[in-house]
């Protein structure tokens, strides 16, 4: 069985395997999730709930 996304993931493959060392991926900086970034915005969490109406059914 021939899989078609075979061709792509192995020049992926070649493409990372040859410039990993120029990129030097090891030292880029940790990644920061949006959960653990503090931002105050001067907003309320519960501003939605006030504004929306609940639906009725016909």
């Amino acid at each position: 069985m021939i899989d078609e996304w075979n061709g792509f993931a192995v020049l992926l493959a070649n493409m990372i395997e040859k410039y990993a060392g120029e990129l030097d991926l090891d030292s880029l900086p940790d990644p920061v999730s949006p959960e653990d970034k503090i931002t105050n915005c001067g907003t309320d969490k519960n501003v939605c709930k006030e504004n929306i109406e609940t639906s009725k059914a016909a």
